[in-house]
């Protein structure tokens, strides 16, 4: 009785975004064909601040079902709300400019597929093998040396918030966080359609976002 209710005080203590992170990851609703190809690449763009953006999967699943590389998102039975689309090294200058392709992107060219298990501890944030993949070679290999380090920060800044209810949307979402987040209260976030984005600095210090 003591343990069941010593557990019970732990689950009460834990933010919600470690609560959200609990979710059952079966191989049989993964994609497995996750590598990606070069589109275009900035090698030499540096990286001003860095984004964490998030993205509502309930609107991303709509018309998503019934397709196997959607399947762990959208078809796993998981109700997965606001989740890490990415930690993204940002360019001032492209970011005010609002030129999307004058970030930094595949600065180490097209990096071989990731071991699935590099992957896996990573998919309740980012539920899908091509999503991690392609953030880590598109993004993470232009400011960190391996994917490992790369997925391990994004975690980090990621489990320091509470994520609003998935039927806000990016706007209303963005009142909800600093309302549920103190550290938030004060910073500009950054909204790109459907998305949301929280800025940081060179340290993985919170910043205001730039104002466009």
């Amino acid at each position: 009785m003591m343990k069941g209710i010593f557990y019970a005080l732990v689950l009460a203590a834990l933010p919600l975004v470690a609560l959200a992170q609990q979710c059952q990851v079966n191989d049989s609703n993964l994609n497995l064909n996750y590598d990606q190809t070069l589109d275009y690449q900035n090698a030499h763009i540096k990286t001003d601040f860095f984004m964490l953006v998030f993205s509502n999967s309930s609107i991303f699943c709509r018309g998503r079902q019934n397709q196997p590389k959607f399947k762990f998102q959208c078809d796993s039975g998981h109700q997965f709300g606001w989740v890490v689309h990415g930690l993204w090294g940002e360019s001032k200058a492209a970011y005010l400019s609002g030129n999307i392709h004058q970030h930094p992107r595949f600065c180490q060219g097209d990096l071989p597929k990731l071991a699935l298990s590099t992957i896996k501890p990573y998919l309740c944030m980012s539920p899908g093998t091509a999503l991690l993949q392609g953030e880590w070679e598109k993004h993470g290999a232009c400011d960190f040396p391996n994917a490992k380090s790369y997925f391990a920060q994004e975690q980090a800044l990621y489990q320091q918030f509470k994520l609003p209810p998935a039927s806000l949307n990016a706007s209303q979402a963005i009142q909800w966080m600093k309302r549920n987040n103190p550290q938030l209260k004060n910073k500009w976030l950054s909204r790109q359609g459907s998305e949301f984005g929280i800025c940081f600095d060179k340290r993985f210090e919170l910043i205001s976002c730039p104002k466009k």
